[in-house]
């Protein structure tokens, strides 16, 4: 991905681009009462219909947003990392995700900020309003994209983009997932990825030990993912960091 731009240099950085990006007085104000929680994997971080008491920001860990069908399972619809926010529909006027569940996809730290907090800054109108208006613009296009992708595009080139924007978003080309966690966030066969991997990994895309995926070869995986990667990808760079 592009390079982000960097924080002022005399700025405590959290490593959440977005709230690095913002101006030190409104960092610091946003920030008086947030607190660094270490998340694990499958960890559910805001719950179906469940009150939003915190939005989170997250530094090392990425964060799935699924979308829960009636027998409970949930189908992913976005992700999010080190570049966004989990409780978007906080900043839209809501307390509560109506229809999914925010789970935690890669363990690592995730910044809380109390919702009384974040909205008391967002009514300054200062840098925070404007950088919530675009990453909510950049989260609706992912939405809309990745509804098509999972519609029309076969298990391989969803897994390949899923692998990309992933590592994207931990800034590393190796995550610790199983196979079973990965056939639940792309609603398919295990047998299915399972296969998928055999064949990236057949490619010199991948390498897989025990629990563990490294990304050998971007090239070649940018070649075996859909066109929805560089969509989202390319989207997100000019919404949120225009050069």
């Amino acid at each position: 991905m592009r390079t982000e731009p960097a924080p002022p240099p005399t700025a405590v950085t959290t490593g959440n681009l977005l709230l690095d990006a913002l101006p030190p007085v409104e960092r610091a104000r946003l920030l008086v009462r947030a607190r660094t929680r270490s998340v694990g994997p499958q960890e559910v971080l805001v719950g179906d219909r469940e009150p939003i008491t915190s939005v989170w920001f997250p530094a090392t860990a990425v964060v799935s947003l699924l979308t829960v069908l009636g027998d409970g399972t949930g189908v992913e619809t976005a992700t999010v990392g080190r570049e966004g926010m989990v409780g978007t529909v906080v900043f839209l006027g809501d307390d509560r995700m109506r229809n999914g569940r925010a789970v935690v996809q890669l363990g690592g730290d995730v910044i809380g900020v109390p919702v009384g907090d974040f909205r008391a800054v967002l009514v300054e109108h200062g840098k925070l309003n404007a950088w919530m208006l675009d990453l909510t613009r950049a989260l609706l296009f992912q939405v809309s994209q990745g509804v098509a992708c999972n519609a029309a595009h076969p298990v391989r080139t969803r897994l390949a983009r899923w692998l990309l924007q992933t590592t994207d978003r931990v800034g590393r080309d190796d995550v610790e997932l199983t196979q079973q966690f990965l056939a639940e966030i792309l609603h398919a066969r295990r047998a299915s990825v399972t296969e998928a991997l055999a064949s990236l990994e057949a490619e010199g895309a991948v390498g897989r030990s025990r629990g563990r995926i490294q990304v050998v070869a971007r090239t070649t995986l940018e070649r075996a993912a859909c066109e929805c990667y560089r969509l989202v990808r390319d989207e997100h760079e000019r919404v949120l960091w225009p050069v």
